[in-house]
């Protein structure tokens, strides 16, 4: 279920092309009904969210919102994610990601100008933003959500099914998808909490302060990363877990039902009692990062994949992951969609 349900809804304006002037933390809210909406958030340093659409015109609304009340807290709420529970390719009963809390960083209670647009199955969307946007909060049903160098306050991403990509983003971070895949490249995150059932997760280049990443199935990989002190745990029912460390970093991981599988071209100390356990000290050691996966398997290295010419057979299942990721450099990206929706 994807819920989006703290907007107040005054005086809509529909158009192809809507642009507001907005003050400084403004919130942008977008709503995508159906399947199949493309969606395209990117940033300028202008106090103007503007709205572009070829697939007719979205609905766009203004108001102000008073923030830090008990009505609007400085926190999101994470809806529960319902899963089903399998037993040797059978559906055996059910599960649940309990419901969370997103708490805001760097938001200030008060009064915020929110902007919130709607768009119905099948639309097609690119919303600009200002680089001091306090929070981008998206629900969208299925489709392809893209992310382009967000620099705000607060990033929720809620989506269904289908793929997210986000790139060259600096922020607090929640990101949910069920089926599908995520795609996180070159991003710097103080904090960021994602979860998901089955999709894919791959992040590529990036920093973590503080990161917290589940999976029910879905497999996950931190590839050519790094991290600072804080929590870091990557979590998975049954799902694959590999990290590779781009510089210092302690690697533990654990798997009750699967093996743990290392490769390391650098001087790194390994410590392997079981095959369901290892830890790694890369590069003399560092953060302690956790994977954890009850029924999958766990792969600890050290740099890119996309350096590593030969892998062992045992490593195919989280190359092959690796291998279909969807990378697009932003520029690229947007060029290439703006022309198709706007060619004037």
């Amino acid at each position: 279920m994807v819920v989006l349900g703290w907007w107040l809804a005054p005086s809509p304006a529909a158009a192809e092309t809507a642009g507001f002037d907005v003050g400084d933390q403004v919130v942008v809210a977008i709503l995508g009904r159906g399947r199949g909406n493309d969606v395209v958030v990117r940033t300028w340093d202008r106090p103007v969210v503007q709205v572009e659409s070829s697939a007719g015109p979205p609905v766009v609304e203004r108001h102000v919102a008073i923030f830090g009340t008990a009505a609007l807290p400085l926190t999101a709420p994470i809806p529960p994610m319902q899963y089903a529970q399998r037993e040797g390719g059978e559906t055996v009963g059910t599960g649940m990601l309990a419901p969370e809390e997103f708490p805001f960083s760097s938001f200030r209670a008060g009064p915020h100008d929110v902007v919130r647009v709607t768009a119905d199955e099948g639309t097609h969307l690119v919303v600009t933003i200002p680089a001091s946007t306090g929070l981008l909060r998206t629900a969208i049903l299925g489709g392809q959500t893209t992310i382009e160098g967000f620099r705000g306050s607060n990033l929720y991403l809620l989506q269904g099914s289908g793929r997210i990509l986000v790139n060259g983003a600096s922020t607090t971070a929640f990101v949910q998808l069920n089926t599908g895949r995520i795609t996180i490249a070159d991003s710097n995150f103080d904090r960021i909490r994602l979860r998901a059932n089955s999709a894919q997760v791959v992040f590529e280049h990036c920093r973590s302060r503080q990161v917290e990443a589940t999976t029910v199935s879905g497999a996950m990989i931190y590839d050519g990363g790094t991290f600072d002190p804080g929590l870091a745990r990557f979590d998975s029912q049954s799902g694959n877990i590999a990290l590779g460390a781009a510089a210092s970093a302690q690697l533990a991981g654990r798997s009750q039902s699967g093996r743990v599988y290392t490769s390391f071209d650098s001087r790194t100390t390994v410590q392997q009692a079981a095959d369901g356990t290892a830890t790694a000290n890369v590069g003399g050691g560092g953060p302690l990062v956790n994977a954890i996966s009850s029924r999958g398997n766990i792969y600890l290295y050290d740099g890119s994949l996309a350096n590593r010419r030969e892998l062992p057979a045992d490593w195919r299942p989280v190359r092959a992951v690796f291998a279909t990721r969807r990378r697009e450099a932003p520029a690229e990206t947007l060029r290439s969609r703006m022309h198709e929706r706007f060619p004037n």
